[in-house]
């Protein structure tokens, strides 16, 4: 998507003093350059499908480093080719990208492995070198030695370790995808402490690379040296690099400053960190966020991210596979809605978000619980994605309601399972995503939850968030908190409707069954809901 020609040119001859801030989106799906100005309107866009990994046997999620920098070096230059933006304009950007994708660099900061996306599926065995005595009686006696084990499974070091130990051994650094591209972008290798959300031995209280005596070093097979020098967000990072500038067009010597991952910049832009507001991110992953200056964990060792707000943290409940798993379902079983929404000329996301108003509430009984992917703490290991209740009157239009109720319902146990930490109910919930764009997904959202929600006036979340940290960087606002009262403009706000959610209320309670783990542990503050 691009802004007219028109819309471009009526804005930018009214620039002024108004400066423009460039925020670099890489996303799942896409990747987005976007020019923001200092009240947060929304410029110029434009946006390239990507390749979210290249074609490989099932569970295998790995791109080419290059391709990811290809796909940013051509959505930068499509910009200044199709809309009225001119690089003169620009006087700050900032980066935001995907979670944990790994890749290995050399000292001059090149890519020598694939970037192992964050869908990747692959594990290590269970023959690690095994860790200090001390620390597995301890991990035993605390009853997380089977956790600990599955980490340490699931971390890509320790997978490379096995498979590509050369490679591992050789790397000078282990990155993440949003290091790899600022080190592309500035010729210097640096990377956002609200970007480290992987497993990697990153210390989410301390917002730094764990001490030494940790025992995250042993857990996972990198060392203290390889890790990535990192910045906190708003702060300088560097300049745009000669070569990025000559990729791009770009002027050289243009601010870089740092920002987050696109989750973090997302539920920063949404409100998270404000007073009894809850936000949820119904994007690829799905997650329910909580924001606030104390470091407070959703589940006992599940840790807390750090916010794009320096001195806050993200309290998070995360559904890895959020509304992939619609995409995956027409996938699988939606060449029927293909046609129909090609027809239409919209996606199939949008015709079937229509078209399931026609399936009552609850889905004539059938339920999906969608943990389609496991985790350390939650979910756990033993988690299992189920789908119960078929009938021969369900159809496909009942698959696809049911896994939207499922991916709700499950964060209502996450919103229940943090009220209790902070203490009271929330009282609203701000929705972001691709899901947040279908008003029946938005009212679904308000009578499962029996509160208002509402979504922002602008789609782009993200990188509004990074334009945020551009302007406090650039001096434009003395901090985040300015920046987002200024930027944020919020949209429509959907009130729960008392037949539906006492229909779900009912529904809610079944549900609760298919995973009981996740069921909150006090109910003083729950029970009126």
């Amino acid at each position: 998507m691009t802004l007219t020609s028109a819309e471009s040119s009526a804005r930018a001859s009214t620039a002024g003093d108004n400066p423009y801030f460039l925020a670099l989106d890489y996303g799942t799906q896409s990747v987005r350059a976007l020019v923001f100005d200092r009240q947060g309107q929304l410029i110029a866009k434009r946006q390239h499908a990507v390749q979210p990994y290249r074609d490989g046997a099932p569970g295998v999620s790995e791109q080419s480093a290059d391709y990811c920098y290809r796909q940013l070096v051509d959505v930068v230059r499509g910009l200044f080719e199709h809309t009225q933006v001119l690089p003169g304009q620009i006087k700050g950007m900032a980066l935001t990208t995907q979670r944990a994708c790994t890749v290995l660099l050399d000292d001059a900061g090149e890519a020598i492995s694939p970037v192992y996306m964050w869908s990747d599926r692959r594990l290590a065995s269970n023959e690690l070198p095994p860790m200090a005595w001390y620390y597995r009686l301890g991990f035993l006696c605390i009853g997380l030695r089977r956790r600990i084990q599955y980490l340490r499974r699931a971390a890509k070091v320790n997978y490379l370790f096995e498979h590509h130990k050369d490679k591992l051994v050789a790397a000078d650094k282990v990155a993440l995808l949003s290091g790899y591209l600022t080190g592309k972008i500035t010729g210097r290798l640096i990377d956002s402490e609200a970007s480290q959300v992987a497993y990697l031995p990153f210390d989410y209280r301390r917002k730094t690379w764990a001490n030494r005596r940790s025992w995250r070093w042993q857990a996972l097979a990198c060392s203290p040296s390889q890790m990535v020098p990192l910045a906190a967000p708003t702060q300088a990072m560097g300049k745009v690099s000669e070569h990025f500038a000559k990729d791009t067009g770009l002027a050289t010597g243009l601010a870089v400053y740092g920002a987050g991952a696109d989750k973090a910049c997302e539920v920063y832009a949404a409100g998270c960190g404000e007073q009894d507001i809850a936000c949820i991110s119904l994007g690829s992953a799905a997650i329910l966020a909580w924001g606030g200056h104390r470091y407070r964990e959703a589940y006992r060792y599940l840790p807390a991210f750090p916010s794009i707000e320096a001195t806050d943290y993200i309290t998070e409940i995360q559904l890895e596979r959020g509304f992939w798993l619609l995409s995956w379902l027409i996938e699988q079983f939606g060449a029927q809605e293909v046609k129909d929404s090609t027809a239409l000329g919209i996606s199939p996301e949008q015709y079937i978000t229509q078209a399931i108003a026609k399936v009552p509430i609850g889905a004539d009984g059938l339920m999906l619980s969608p943990l389609w992917a496991q985790g350390v703490i939650y979910p756990g290991p033993e988690a299992r994605g189920s789908i119960i209740g078929f009938t021969p009157e369900h159809g496909r239009l009942h698959l696809y309601r049911a896994a939207i109720e499922g991916i709700l319902m499950t964060l209502k146990q996450g919103l229940l399972r943090l009220e209790p930490l902070k203490g009271s109910p929330f009282r609203l919930v701000r929705v972001t995503g691709g899901g947040a764009q279908s008003d029946l997904v938005m009212q679904m959202c308000a009578d499962i939850f029996n509160r208002p929600v509402e979504r922002l006036s602008l789609h782009e979340a993200s990188g509004l968030g990074a334009a945020m940290c551009c302007a406090v960087g650039a001096g434009i606002y003395p901090d985040l908190a300015r920046a987002r009262r200024q930027m944020r403009r919020l949209g429509e706000k959907f009130e729960p409707q008392a037949e539906h959610v006492a229909q779900y209320a009912s529904v809610f309670k079944a549900y609760e069954a298919l995973y009981p783990q996740i069921k909150p542990f006090f109910k003083k503050v729950n029970k009126q809901y």
